[in-house]
């Protein structure tokens, strides 16, 4: 409900009160914070498992958003009040579906690499539960500067499309560095390049992604080509982790888990073609 509701409004709001052009780090900004939580997680999560359990763990983080809950307590939107939006029947531009497709089949692949990275490092490669969850901390670290520059090169000189196809191309090197360690070709000191990697580039798709729904869509529907992206994006980050888990269980190796994703990477790589670089709201 959260990761759904949030987006479209927040985009919004940048869209009411930055203009076009100079969004690109506000946007940065705001889809960073995801990742100061993953860092923040990766780093805190094993010590505090090891101290209280993990349920106690897990339970110490909700501080955080409760604490966001009150900062918001009676506080109202000063963007304009809207009307029923002329665009209510106009079909989602093209670029926008191109996007939410291409967050599906990125989302499917970096879900399955975050979620099982730490689970890798600890049963196939043999690390501490506290090095493998420095993995997710350096990934949620690096990926906190990755959203803010990536978004700004985008609206600066990159584009769009190009950019998420380079960062697509980061994260496949990801995959292919763990496929790899599974395979005994590359000792596990490749697993914190590889979690960098993914931390550059695919973990950081979404902040280019909304500021791309947000350049590429009517004014008045931002907020529904933003919730048609997380449609998409979330479907693959629901998906990436059972399949992920599957693999493992019939496989027994991660090998082909970790080949699937960097091909799904590739394929996403493909798509961002089919993305524009710039602003453009006349393809419906």
């Amino acid at each position: 409900i959260a990761n759904g509701w949030t987006n479209p409004a927040t985009n919004t709001l940048i869209v009411d009160n930055v203009e076009a052009g100079a969004r690109g780090v506000v946007t940065g900004v705001k889809q960073s914070g995801v990742q100061v939580g993953t860092f923040l997680g990766g780093l805190l999560a094993p010590t505090l498992a090891a101290l209280w359990g993990w349920r106690i763990a897990v339970l110490s983080f909700l501080v955080i958003p409760l604490l966001g809950l009150a900062g918001m307590w009676r506080r109202q939107s000063e963007s304009r009040e809207r009307a029923p939006s002329e665009h209510a029947n106009v079909q989602i531009p093209k670029a926008v579906r191109w996007i939410a497709i291409y967050g599906f089949v990125s989302g499917v692949a970096t879900a399955a690499i975050l979620g099982f990275l730490p689970l890798f490092a600890e049963e196939d490669q043999l690390w501490s539960s506290q090095a493998a969850g420095s993995l997710v901390a350096a990934s949620g670290l690096i990926g906190v500067p990755a959203r803010i520059l990536w978004p700004r090169y985008s609206e600066k000189s990159l584009g769009h499309g190009r950019t998420l196809r380079i960062v697509a191309a980061l994260s496949t090197v990801t995959a292919v560095l763990l496929a790899l360690a599974a395979a005994d070709i590359l000792g596990s000191w490749v697993l914190m390049p590889a979690a960098l990697l993914l931390g550059a580039g695919a973990i950081a798709w979404n902040a280019v992604g909304m500021l791309a729904v947000m350049d590429l869509s009517p004014s008045g529907m931002v907020g529904k080509g933003t919730g048609v992206v997380l449609l998409g994006f979330l479907l693959g980050i629901a998906t990436g982790p059972p399949l992920m888990g599957l693999s493992i269980d019939f496989s027994g190796s991660y090998q082909a888990g970790w080949v699937g994703a960097a091909l799904l990477l590739i394929i996403a790589a493909l798509i961002a073609g089919k993305i524009p670089t710039g602003s453009t709201v006349s393809d419906s």
